[in-house]
């Protein structure tokens, strides 16, 4: 049994199934990622190793080269670039287009385990960082006040973690804002005349400022955990540091006194603390970055969101975060949105809804100056909505996002929706005027023409279907234009041998 005969034999059951599909299309409309753009998953990865204060030779022979000769058997890589500069080293892979980067990460991972054994012991342990030149935060804040630098950079890194935890949010940046920084200047000329070595001096620090697990003691009910609370809480102690201690009378040894000089010895040991040789400041971190809005200096936070995360509803729940937050932010603090994705990308979408009504209703328009009946014209037009759930449906379980491109392709197909429409109902009607009756000229006249729709839709789908094979870029932004009209086609083929001889 032929699709136009079944589906007149069986109206009601045609008519649940279009009537699920529409149910089904308009859940899937709402469900359906919004994006600007598609999603691009660029084949590059990144790894940083940060090495401090070492020379670009250094890095490039201790940590570039090791991890370059690990990584060079990796799956599917095509190229390695590297960058050694001054306390860091960049090696970035790139793999071949339609790698899975996912997995590309973790043979990444299993190559470099075994060479951070071989890396030097002051270096940090290699950071593997997807690469996309493509990402862009979804919103950018603007956080101002009459508060001091520090003071708001504070208030800033507060705003920064509530906002981190909202739903659908991977990170935010800070940009701007100055850092307090506690400044030892050494002086050179104390250290050489105190003979003391400035890794002495760095490691005095180090070891001073830091609480230390010193075991557990038991009382008579309760065991209680021991520390040693060394880490300065003002800035004054830190000068008071001991750094080492300078024996006056190196010359004599204490294995050749006796016991009554033992005590002079320790009476000739003297204390050199750091402000014997070096001054304590409280001051600012050097400006690494700058932020200005509207001419006056600001602190951003640029919001960037989780891949698999819906834009718009994601800066919907951004949006009432940061409502709560302004209540309980200090007086004079002024926090704005000076970008938001979201509002881009509502446009595009709305310009490309009304691009495809303003479509429909044209063909409607078209097709009455034509047909002239509203009847028909209003049949053949009842193929563009059910045909656009339909393709929302399939669009859902492909996975692909309402963004531009497959907009942009739905509304290039809306005008082809009507077309196998309108070569169905005029053979019908050409088979009803020659005297048949209504059922037996919508079959007949369906029927005559499946085929030929048929070949035409396809023959109109192989013309988009090379796309499948564009690699780059390119290919991927592609994609979602060729699966969407592809989808409205095929959606349009089914309809017009179904619903329209029903």
């Amino acid at each position: 049994m032929s699709l136009p005969r079944f589906s007149i034999r069986r109206p009601v059951t045609t008519t649940m199934i279009f009537l699920a599909v529409t149910l089904f299309g308009f859940i899937s409309w709402k469900r359906l990622p919004q994006e600007l753009f598609p999603a691009i998953a660029y084949p590059q990865m990144t790894i940083v190793t940060l090495y401090g204060n070492a020379a670009p030779e250094e890095i490039e022979t201790l940590i570039t080269k090791p991890i370059e000769e690990a990584i060079g058997t990796v799956k599917n890589l095509e190229s390695i670039k590297s960058i050694s500069r001054e306390g860091v080293s960049m090696v970035t892979a790139e793999f071949d287009w339609g790698t899975n980067m996912g997995f590309a990460h973790l043979e990444l991972r299993e190559k470099i385990d075994p060479v951070k054994e071989l890396l030097p012991l002051e270096s940090e342990d290699p950071t593997i960082m997807p690469v996309n030149p493509f990402s862009r935060p979804i919103m950018i804040l603007s956080i101002t006040g009459n508060e001091t630098p520090q003071e708001l950079l504070k208030i800033t890194r507060r705003i920064k973690d509530k906002i981190e935890k909202v739903t659908g949010v991977a990170s935010a940046t800070i940009s701007g804002g100055k850092e307090r920084q506690i400044l030892v200047e050494v002086d050179q000329g104390r250290l050489q005349a105190s003979k003391v070595s400035i890794l002495s001096l760095v490691e005095a620090l180090k070891n001073s400022n830091l609480n230390y697990p010193a075991g557990t003691t038991k009382g008579k009910l309760y065991e209680y955990l021991i520390r040693t609370m060394g880490e300065f809480k003002t800035v004054p102690e830190i000068k008071d540091t001991v750094v080492e201690v300078d024996i006056l009378n190196p010359s004599q040894r204490v294995e050749q006194l006796t016991e009554e000089d033992e005590s002079k010895v320790h009476e000739d040991k003297r204390l050199i603390l750091l402000s014997d040789l070096a001054t304590v400041k409280d001051t600012l971190k050097e400006d690494s970055s700058f932020s200005r809005h509207n001419g006056r200096d600001n602190i951003s936070l640029a919001i960037q969101k989780q891949a698999e995360a819906n834009t718009i509803q994601t800066v919907k729940r951004i949006h009432a975060s940061l409502e709560d937050l302004k209540l309980s932010l200090p007086e004079g603090i002024d926090l704005d949105v000076i970008y938001d994705e979201s509002i881009f990308i509502k446009k595009s979408i709305k310009g490309v809804t009304d691009a495809a009504i303003q479509g429909g209703v044209l063909a409607f328009l078209v097709l009455y100056l034509f047909l002239r009946s509203i009847k028909v014209s209003a049949i053949i037009c009842t193929s563009i909505p059910i045909s656009i759930m339909a393709t929302f449906s399939l669009m859902y379980f492909k996975g692909i996002s309402i963004n531009m491109m497959s907009l942009g392709g739905l509304a290039l197909g809306v005008g082809m929706l009507v077309d196998n429409a309108i070569v169905v109902i005029e053979n019908i009607f050409r088979h009803h005027q020659a005297g048949l009756h209504q059922k037996e000229a919508a079959v007949k006249g369906a029927e005559e023409v499946n085929e030929a729709i048929t070949g035409s839709t396809l023959t109109t789908i192989a013309v988009f279907l090379p796309m499948l094979f564009v690699v780059g870029i390119a290919g991927q932004l592609f994609k979602d234009l060729l699966f969407t009209i592809t989808f409205s086609l095929i959606a349009s083929l089914w309809v017009a041998v179904t619903l329209v001889p029903l």
